[in-house]
């Protein structure tokens, strides 16, 4: 026995359809992965020091994602970071790649500074330069907390009226010289 449907039935399911397939897609694209292949090639640069950096982090050029990061692993006491670039990027082999962040607190990324050489990182090349993430709390206690050592001339000066820092040396530099 055959049923029957009408046309509102159909359509509806065919946007139900439609809508699950949406929905499983963007969980699988925003969870990271990627349903077909992607034409990337894969280099490595060995960090100091990382930071926050993880592994899926965005690879940048220019401000442009141009690739992610494969993994991190420790090599010889360095951070190996494995990267895969987009093939339509060449890059130049005196490339530098430095580990930052979006604004003040944000997610960690590679940035990457072309530079001038004729030729061109390949397959499983390694950055030679890199610069390690910038470390806001060691630059403020090295700022916040450096000291002058008292000069001959201030040991033993008494403060004047109403004053009891003199020949004190400030901890905060001045910033408005």
């Amino acid at each position: 026995m055959m049923e029957s449907y009408s046309r509102t039935e159909v359509a509806v399911g065919f946007f139900v359809m439609l809508g699950v397939l949406a929905l499983g897609y963007l969980s699988v694209s925003i969870g990271g992965a990627t349903l077909w292949p992607t034409n990337r090639y894969r280099i490595s640069a060995r960090f100091a020091s990382v930071g926050d950096l993880s592994a899926g982090a965005v690879v940048k050029l220019a401000g442009v994602a141009v690739g992610d990061v494969e993994s991190i692993a420790i090599d010889r006491y360095a951070a190996k970071v494995s990267m895969r670039i987009d093939r339509s990027l060449l890059l130049p082999a005196d490339t530098i790649a430095s580990v930052k962040t979006e604004g003040l607190l944000g997610e960690a990324y590679v940035s990457l500074s072309p530079g001038a050489a004729d030729a061109n990182l390949k397959e499983g090349d390694r950055i030679s330069q890199t610069e390690p993430p910038l470390d806001l709390f060691e630059l403020v206690e090295k700022y916040a907390f450096e000291r002058e050592e008292p000069s001959p001339s201030t040991v033993g000066a008494t403060a004047p009226a109403g004053r009891s820092d003199a020949g004190a040396p400030s901890p905060f530099p001045d910033l408005l010289e």
